[in-house]
């Protein structure tokens, strides 16, 4: 893809958009398979009231959208919002600890401008992806609902820990929705666009410039190349292709499939 973003060369503005879309859902997607896990072992355990904490767990991503996206960016507002605050109180906690070491502590130390800035930007937008982790998490509850507690009973009985029950046995048994989880992570991510559309700002640099929003842009302002948008999106097919086909080769391997009978 030439000719585009000066007469002779690359699109530098199609690498920015790739390499944004390819760092988020790189980092996004495994840092969501993990915390949805985790939630969800939490979320299966015999506690009292769980459905309400299951509910609790479901809203944000129930929620989603315009008012989602509204929400953070007053959380991450880096005069006013929750995180910094947040973020300074901590600062002040430690602050004995670290003048131990240095005189002047936590004093010098500053908080993130988050949609503020080109290098806090994307690290705030994986936060926001984390919490609305709950349809994610819903699959994996489903999938410990359906984890055999007999394997895992005699694996007690014999000895093993319970990182080796759950090494050896839920996770095996989970497998699938495992993979699951990762292919669909993996192309509604190099999809995002809502959020990336919403808190774009300037003084990001381009730091949210998803690669679903270049395309949006290429296509829908003037001077309307469709063309061109044709041929990002062809691209952007065989991107998510050599993330997921990988990913279902390798599933022979590691993932289990338990037949009923």
């Amino acid at each position: 893809i030439t000719g585009v973003g000066r007469v002779g060369g690359p699109d530098a503005l199609f690498v920015r958009a790739l390499g944004n879309s390819l760092f988020f859902a790189l980092i996004a997607v495994p840092a969501g398979v993990v915390t949805s896990l985790a939630f969800a072992l939490l979320l299966n355990a015999p506690v009292r009231g769980r459905g309400v904490f299951r509910t609790l767990f479901m809203l944000p991503y129930m929620l989603g959208g315009v008012a989602t996206a509204m929400i953070w960016s007053w959380v991450f507002n880096p005069r006013f919002g929750l995180m910094n605050r947040l973020l300074g109180g901590f600062y002040r906690l430690i602050d004995p600890v670290v003048r131990l070491f240095c005189d002047t502590g936590t004093a010098g130390w500053s908080v993130p401008d988050w949609f503020y800035s080109p290098q806090s930007c994307k690290p705030a937008l994986i936060i926001m992806h984390l919490w609305l982790g709950g349809g994610t998490m819903l699959v994996f509850l489903a999938a410990l609902q359906r984890v055999p507690r007999s394997l895992s009973e005699a694996a007690e009985l014999d000895g093993a820990s319970r990182w080796q029950r759950f090494r050896h046995v839920t996770l095996v048994h989970i497998s699938p929705a495992v993979l699951f989880n990762l292919v669909v992570g993996f192309v509604f991510t190099m999809q995002a666009f809502d959020e990336a559309y919403l808190l774009q700002n300037r003084s990001q640099q381009d730091g949210l410039l998803f690669y679903v929003l270049h395309l949006y842009r290429v296509a829908f302002e003037s001077p309307y190349r469709l063309g061109y948008a044709s041929a990002l999106a062809w691209v952007l097919f065989a991107v998510i292709a050599a993330l997921t086909v990988p990913l279902a080769l390798w599933s022979k391997r590691i993932v289990y499939y338990a037949v009923e009978r």
